[in-house]
């Protein structure tokens, strides 16, 4: 009878053992495929860290879950340690919320790719803008506009402006004489456009803008990546003064800013 007994105990342990495996493996290749997919579909490499963290979260839950039903069938009472466990759960979620906080933002982050090292981004409610130069599960690290090193826990991070993704339109305000011929001039910048067309693509002559004493403010627009704004204005200017130079027009300096 006894033995009966423990026999009978020992194929329900090995019974829990192997389907607590069998649930983690079948977990991993759920898991798995799902990555492979993405990963396929070129995803962000980051998302791999959410996926392994989901199988490792998977496997200690059914572990718990094993331990526990292991336990009954040696007649040991598992409430008191669920219970046990509960407590816990609760006493930490109270104790390290913001912990808890943040390392759900920082998935979250991870996750949606937000941002990566090397964007600029402004965070808005903590008027803070920098380059971000580490991301992780907890907190993220930017270096701010002085130079200076900003470390700022994942919770705060409401919303995000990713100056690095988006596109800004760059404006070179071009001032002609007004005596010159509007047709002219029109066709003496679009020169200068159709040149830099391979290097600056987009560059627009969008006509005249205003006028001044004396003057007419002529407007050359093109897109550009944010951090590349600077260089295609800085293009753009050098190009138009030497298009106006060869054909005779005398300019004022030419002003130009970049709009998002």
């Amino acid at each position: 009878m006894i033995a009966h007994f423990w026999l009978s105990r020992l194929l329900a342990i090995a019974v829990i053992i192997g389907a607590g495996m069998l649930l983690i493996r079948l977990a991993q290749h759920i898991v798995n495929r799902v990555e492979r997919k993405n990963r396929n579909q070129g995803l962000a490499a980051r998302r791999t860290t959410v996926y392994r963290l989901l199988i490792s979260v998977i496997r200690y839950a059914v572990d718990f879950l094993v331990i526990v039903m292991v336990l009954d069938q040696f007649q040991v009472h598992t409430t008191a340690i669920v219970a046990s466990a509960g407590i816990l759960g609760l006493a930490v979620s109270f104790g390290a919320q913001g912990l808890v906080q943040d390392v759900v933002t920082g998935l979250f982050l991870l996750y949606e790719d937000q941002f990566v090292v090397g964007d600029v981004i402004t965070l808005p409610n903590l008027n803070l803008s920098g380059t971000v130069v580490e991301v992780g599960i907890r907190i993220t690290r930017l270096t701010g506009t002085s130079g200076e090193l900003v470390i700022v826990p994942n919770r705060l991070i409401l919303e995000v402006q990713n100056r690095s993704r988006g596109q800004t339109t760059v404006s070179v305000m071009v001032p002609i004489p007004a005596a010159e011929d509007p047709a002219r001039v029109h066709a003496v910048l679009q020169s200068a456009v159709d040149e830099l067309a391979d290097a600056t693509p987009g560059a627009t002559v969008t006509g005249i803008d205003s006028f001044a004493v004396g003057q007419v403010l002529w407007a050359v627009t093109a897109p550009a990546d944010y951090e590349k704004g600077a260089a295609v204005d800085k293009a753009l200017k050098a190009k138009i003064a030497n298009v106006l130079y060869a054909n005779g027009m005398v300019a004022g300096a030419a002003k130009g800013s970049p709009h998002e």
